[in-house]
């Protein structure tokens, strides 16, 4: 029995002192780079941008996070048709053609401010747990152009336009786990909550997997995705730790 009780002592000191390693993984970085968005409801358009980052370890648990992304596409539609014969002094002088073309641009910016708490399980793993606040903004530019042209020369045209803005507010709740698998390569996944709040809010599940890899202990390459029900992005960036 005394046996039994040694071996559960030092299992739990084994354990203790684990936990109370120093991380090799930073909380104190700015990261900035590449950002893609897909929509679901928005087939034709895929909207690049980029993404800045920052966190910041405030104590030995908590730390604050900061993010700003900006995406945007535009798409251009024209056809071109036979429309109607033309006469001058009674003599057929040729077809005149209906030229139409509808343009559209899109542009979705994020912003998100969180509050995190870290639990390191050893110097090379630890899980995070996040709240964030943030909104998404949609800010969308349209135009209709209609032109009766004749020998490339448009005598006759209509033109329309608008422009539309909505936001919606965002609340997540996420856990992420991060881990070392050698000294450069860090692999991470999470999971998480995010409710968008607007005239018709929308709870949804995030799924989301990267990784990291140090060239130098300050600098850093990384990707990672996230999955979001509605919509996905994607960013790849360049990150420094202080």
């Amino acid at each position: 029995m005394k046996y039994a009780v040694l071996a559960g002592a030092l299992s739990l000191f084994s354990i203790t002192a684990a936990a109370n390693e120093t991380s090799l993984l930073s909380y104190d970085y700015v990261e900035a780079g590449y950002a893609k968005m897909d929509v679901d409801d928005i087939d034709k358009l895929n909207f690049d941008g980029y993404v800045v980052k920052l966190s910041k370890q405030v104590s030995d648990n908590w730390y604050l996070t900061g993010l700003y992304a900006s995406t945007s596409d535009d798409l251009i539609e024209s056809e071109s048709l036979d429309y109607r014969e033309l006469f001058q002094n009674g003599d057929y002088v040729g077809n005149s053609t209906l030229y139409t073309e509808s343009s559209i641009e899109i542009d979705i910016t994020r912003l998100e401010l969180g509050l995190g708490y870290i639990q390191q399980l050893s110097a090379v793993t630890s899980l995070d747990y996040s709240i964030n606040l943030g909104r998404l903004k949609f800010e969308s530019k349209n135009a209709f152009v209609v032109e009766e042209r004749f020998n490339g020369v448009a005598f006759d045209s209509y033109s329309d336009g608008g422009s539309d803005s909505n936001s919606a507010d965002i609340l997540s709740a996420n856990v992420q786990v991060r881990h070392l698998l050698t000294e450069q390569f860090e692999v991470n996944a999470g999971l998480g909550y995010e409710r968008l709040h607007d005239d018709e809010s929308d709870n949804n599940v995030v799924l989301k997997a990267g990784f990291n890899y140090a060239f130098t202990e300050k600098a850093i390459v990384g990707a990672a995705y996230r999955n979001v029900n509605e919509y996905s992005d994607l960013s790849v960036t360049l990150r420094y730790n202080f």
